[in-house]
């Protein structure tokens, strides 16, 4: 996918993909207010064929928004550049609709980047709805880190080889605490998808996103294509969003189960080898066999009919069925 330049008219372009979250989105719309900014930004809203109301209220109530009509659920990384094709600001905000933007850090995620040398992407601190504080930074994943992940061997082993955070943490009574020495722009491998800000340039020069990814780890194989040009991912933990999390996710949760560990099969099997991504995928399948297992027998044996019980045993049946016909061999296929 090749991204056109169209010309700056704008210093920001804020792309938000929605997918039946109307009011979110429109929560999320209406607090992006910039009367207090000297900066030009443009809205782009594009929609993965919403079946809520979301198109009509947002052109009701943000005609200023311009909104994109994708026909369809392409995906998020498909959505952002069918956005980004629309956009005509310096740089690019992608923005999920779950999030609620604190004053002053738009202008000082802009502020950091203008002021800065070099490519550079620029992302913020995430809060929960509470105020806690979310994991948002990472490592690039590995095989070795997957596996440390999954088969939980990295509670027993506290080597920082194997973490996949990039984050400063520290472990108090098996609790992760995200902690930093300091406010200063921290250089990181990746971040969470749901707020940074990327110059429209470098972005349209490392081609959009991966459209293979259907959702989850999209973000993460742009931050890798960008480090192949030598450009720098930064974290300003002075400012920050509100993000309620996954609210697109628990629509569909079981399929986007699936999707999420095909992803991270995409991703390993284009920057570490098909080999990379078949023992992943053979471990996956294990856990799998385990879940699969361990719910049946409690349908069975414990006669526990739950809904919560009856939901794990279909997704574990689901994602296991999937992981065993998947063809690796066709994720690492060039991309379009």
């Amino acid at each position: 996918m090749t991204t056109a330049i169209a010309s700056e008219e704008f210093t920001l372009s804020i792309i938000i993909v929605s997918y039946n979250t109307k009011d979110l989105l429109l929560d999320c719309l209406k607090h992006l207010n910039f009367t207090e900014s000297e900066r030009l930004f443009e809205i782009i809203v594009s929609d993965n064929d919403s079946s809520d109301g979301t198109e009509a209220a947002v052109r009701k109530d943000f005609p200023h928004v311009t909104f994109v009509q994708n026909g369809a659920n392409l995906g998020f990384g498909a959505a952002v550049n069918k956005g980004a094709e629309k956009a005509s600001g310096r740089y690019l905000m992608i923005l999920n609709p779950d999030t609620i933007v604190l004053p002053a850090t738009i202008d000082r995620m802009l502020a950091y980047l203008e002021e800065s040398e070099g490519d550079r992407v620029v992302s913020c601190r995430l809060f929960n709805g509470n105020r806690t504080v979310q994991l948002s930074c990472a490592r690039f994943p590995t095989p070795g880190r997957i596996f440390f992940l999954y088969s939980r061997l990295d509670l027993l082993f506290r080597s920082e080889r194997f973490q996949l955070y990039y984050e400063k943490l520290s472990i108090r009574r098996n609790r992760i605490i995200t902690t930093f020495p300091d406010l200063s722009p921290q250089k990181v491998d990746t971040v969470l998808g749901a707020c940074f800000v990327i110059p429209r340039r470098l972005f349209a020069k490392v081609g959009g996103f991966d459209e293979r990814y259907f959702m989850h780890y999209e973000e993460v194989d742009l931050f890798r294509s960008l480090r192949e040009l030598k450009a720098a991912v930064y974290f300003l933990p002075d400012v920050g969003i509100t993000h309620y999390g996954g609210q697109s996710t628990v629509q569909d949760y079981v399929n986007m189960r699936f999707e999420q560990q095909r992803s991270l099969l995409i991703y390993l099997s284009k920057w570490h080898g098909v080999g990379a991504a078949r023992f992943i995928r053979s471990m996956f399948v294990i856990i799998g066999l385990f879940r699969f297992a361990k719910f049946g027998a409690d349908r069975l044996l414990q006669g526990d009919k739950s809904r919560e019980t009856e939901m794990n045993y279909d997704a574990a049946r689901f994602i296991l069925a999937g992981l065993i016909k998947l063809d690796v061999r066709s994720l690492a296929a060039p991309r379009s």
